[in-house]
């Protein structure tokens, strides 16, 4: 066998692999050996028919079975050989093989880039000093109560900032129902029946704040501008007249604290509830200033690294990246029409993350091989334990899953590179 290797473009190569034609005889005696072994001929006892009854009889089958087993089997040779560090086939040319003529085909291959790692010891690393303080604790007691709410219809009162209105409305746009402008506003165009909380958080923008003051049977004229990103498209930047009448109240009662509250939330006193938020709030400021650290140092990396990544590694991830970001926006209201709309913004979006995405994996994995970190089983399966409780499936079931798609060993490359940045993180030069 003979190889020949030549550039294909980044990360890419073609080898061209020449089988000689006495190879490809003693291949196909040894296929025609295996069919005699197990051949059923009429007038012949199992394994005992002549060897040109069986070739004829097998003629396709013989030939079939050499086109497949053959050239992976040669290629794989060949890859050993050449010692490529293989990521991806991108393409092979289909031949055909003839008994007793040599072989010539081509194999192009996406490989691991070649570069040099950048000093990841000392990376200059900006900290900010964050404390809890007692306004953040109260902040957040106040939100639980918030959360704990009671809303009780009221008549003879005037809504305030926290209660609800019981609304029936009607928009218009240049005098024109907003719903004949744009179809696609159905049910913010109009409605009876919906209750809005009088705070930022009402459906049609500003409408919470503008119903406060008013009153059952009050009625009002409010303009609406709705933002760029809403998430009705065809609603950015439209302006449109809402006509407003209060049909019912719910007045909003937050619970005071006290041994009933303090029971619902399992704590005895309302010290060791505040106690309990700080550290809390102390963890995720420490997650927060950590996960800043790990984006500096990230940004650093990619900054400081030149190197060229395969283009077939980049395309998966850029599927990958926009699935996520569809999901994303579907999660925030957006529909597969407007996603389809918005196809080209999100690949253009996916493309540029995902070759951030790949560049860092291969420094990421540098450095871990550099200081020879590994990942445990035991590591491995903590891993896929706190993958399974985020997807609220059984691990056992995640990890059969993982290894039936071939994406277990993502979980080992995840670990390696997390400890690889914390090494980073623990030797940075901090500001």
């Amino acid at each position: 066998m003979n190889v020949s290797m030549k550039d294909a473009g980044t990360c890419r190569k073609t080898m061209t692999i020449e089988i000689p034609a006495d190879k490809i005889t003693e291949e196909r005696e040894d296929t025609l050996k295996a069919y005699i072994k197990f051949a059923n001929i009429p007038g012949f006892r199992k394994g005992k028919a002549p060897k040109h009854v069986v070739a004829a009889k097998y003629a396709k089958e013989i030939d079939q079975d050499l086109q497949e087993r053959v050239l992976p089997k040669y290629y794989h040779e060949a890859l050993q050989e050449s010692e490529l560090k293989v990521v991806n086939v991108v393409d092979a040319t289909e031949v055909k093989i003839k008994a007793g003529e040599p072989v010539s085909f081509d194999v192009t291959v996406d490989i691991e880039p070649e570069f040099k790692l950048p000093k990841y010891t000392d990376i200059p690393v900006k900290e900010e000093k964050t404390e809890v303080t007692d306004v953040q604790v109260q902040e957040q007691i106040d939100s639980i109560r918030n959360q704990h709410a009671n809303y009780e219809e009221v008549e003879n009162k005037a809504i305030e900032a926290g209660d609800m209105g019981q609304l029936t409305y009607e928009a218009t746009v240049d005098g024109t129902p907003l719903q004949d402008s744009i179809p696609e506003a159905k049910g913010i165009g109009s409605g009876a029946g919906y209750w809005v909380s009088a705070d930022e958080h009402a459906f049609i923008p500003g409408m919470g704040e503008a119903i406060v003051g008013l009153n059952i049977g009050d009625k009002k004229e409010v303009e609406v501008t709705f933002p760029e990103d809403f998430m009705v498209k065809e609603l950015a930047g439209v302006k449109a007249v809402y006509n407003v009448e209060v049909t019912a109240v719910r007045v909003r009662t937050l619970p005071e604290i006290d041994e009933t509250f303090l029971s619902r939330l399992q704590v005895e006193t309302e010290e060791a509830l505040r106690s309990s938020i700080r550290e809390q709030l102390e963890v995720q400021a420490e997650n927060m200033a950590l996960g800043q650290k790990h984006d500096q140092i990230v940004q650093y990396l990619v900054k400081k690294t030149k190197l060229d990544v395969p283009e077939s590694v980049v395309k998966e991830q850029t599927r990958n990246v926009m699935y996520d970001i569809a999901n994303q926006r579907m999660m925030m209201g957006a529909t597969q029409e407007q996603i389809a709309e918005q196809q080209e913004e999100i690949l253009k979006e996916a493309q540029e993350r995902a070759l951030e995405n790949v560049k860092l994996r291969y420094i990421g994995l540098g450095i871990a091989a550099e200081l020879e970190y590994e990942a445990s089983e035991v590591e491995i399966d903590e891993e896929i334990a706190t993958m399974a409780i985020r997807q609220r499936k059984d691990a056992q079931a995640l990890r059969k899953e993982m290894e039936e798609n071939d994406s277990l060993s993502s979980v080992g490359e995840q670990i390696r590179f997390n400890k690889a940045l914390d090494y980073m993180v623990e030797n940075a030069k901090i500001k």
